[in-house]
């Protein structure tokens, strides 16, 4: 949030957007930087709220990102958190509870590559590819320690309407991880689903949106073990000027299943009537902030 505020004291450029900027918390465009550009970026979530204990979460990822062709961009993310947690289950085993913490950790690395196939500005619908590798060694939903190596998938589309003042986007991700943890050796799949809108509103740097997220999590990278799916829905809000943009939505969970983890340490059933409390929150709220140079 520190950046943010700096960011508005030395922003003085035209309001209007810039191709690369992030109208979305949670979705990728088809947009890259020019070529030859650099871009930073900082990306902070914030997740919240158990069945059982006091849960917060805070998740940083601080982005490079360098365009060699207008088409194709590579980015270098260094992942980090912050967890704080007292009496709450582990997710794996219900019977256990993770270590109460409150401690800031660098989890890995990560680094992205996007290639836009077509543009949502000269075709009849924006398309691009992006693959992001990630080795980490720590746990952001426990803290614990692990090795863990995943590769990332999207399927990145795009469409404009009304002269490029309302954007609608969607993107299909896949993401096969494959980890160690003490004896250990376990494949999983993530799979998730988002759409999202935003409008331009008049001819300010100011959009409003609304964004929606289904996650899903395959054991065994097996489609017909699902251990867990999660439905969220939220608005954005995104300003925009020549040389910096910021992105704030707010994702909170309105559905999931299974709603039951199991018995607790206690004896104790584990359970929220509405929500999947296990890999995923009450609540979740995402604040970008970008630098174009």
């Amino acid at each position: 949030m520190l950046l943010l505020a700096a960011g508005v004291a030395c922003g003085v450029g035209s309001p209007e957007a810039r191709a690369e900027e992030s109208l979305f918390g949670y979705l990728y465009l088809t947009d890259t930087q020019p070529a030859g550009h650099w871009g930073y970026e900082q990306i902070q979530t914030v997740r919240a709220g158990k069945a059982r204990g006091s849960y917060f979460a805070i998740d940083l990822r601080n982005e490079i990102e360098y365009a060699f062709t207008d088409r194709f961009q590579v980015s270098t993310y260094v992942n980090s958190s912050y967890l704080r947690t007292r009496n709450v289950y582990d997710a794996e085993d219900p019977t256990q509870n993770i270590p109460d913490q409150g401690d800031f950790t660098i989890n890995g690395m990560s680094i992205e590559m996007r290639y836009r196939v077509l543009s949502p500005y000269t075709d009849p619908i924006g398309l691009a590819v992006y693959m992001e590798p990630e080795v980490s060694l720590r746990d952001a939903q426990t803290g614990g320690s692990r090795a863990e190596r995943a590769i990332e998938f999207r399927l990145i589309l795009q469409k404009n309407f009304r002269d490029d003042t309302l954007v609608l986007a969607s993107n299909l991700m896949l993401e096969p991880e494959w980890e160690i943890s003490g004896n250990d050796h376990l494949r999983e799949l993530w799979a998730e689903i988002t759409f999202a809108a935003s409008q331009r509103i008049g001819a300010s740097g100011w959009w409003l949106g609304l964004e929606f997220r289904n996650h899903r999590e395959f054991p065994n990278m097996d489609f017909g073990q699902q251990e867990h799916s999660a439905f969220f829905l939220g608005p954005s809000i995104h300003y925009g000027t020549l040389n910096w943009w910021a992105t704030l939505t707010v994702l909170p969970q309105i559905t999931g299943h299974p709603k039951s983890l199991g018995i607790g340490a206690d004896g104790q059933e584990i359970a929220d009537s509405r929500l999947h409390l296990g890999q995923h929150e009450v609540f979740e709220t995402r604040f970008k902030f970008g630098i174009n140079f």
